[in-house]
């Protein structure tokens, strides 16, 4: 029985460990998509400057 709790304590913790990972990879994720949509933001704008749109 004191096993099955540890073993239960055990897959709990991995759970919350991988939970906390795939967290991590979205918020890189996003910050990486704000980027690049600032990036084309500015290109956009610098073209329209050159071609005086």
């Amino acid at each position: 029985m004191k096993e099955n709790k540890l073993l239960v304590g055990e897959i709990c913790a991995s759970i919350e460990e991988l939970g906390n990972v795939i967290a991590d990879n979205v918020a890189v994720s996003h910050k990486d998509y704000e980027r690049m949509i600032a990036i084309l933001d500015e290109a956009i704008r610098k073209t329209k400057n050159n071609i005086k749109i």
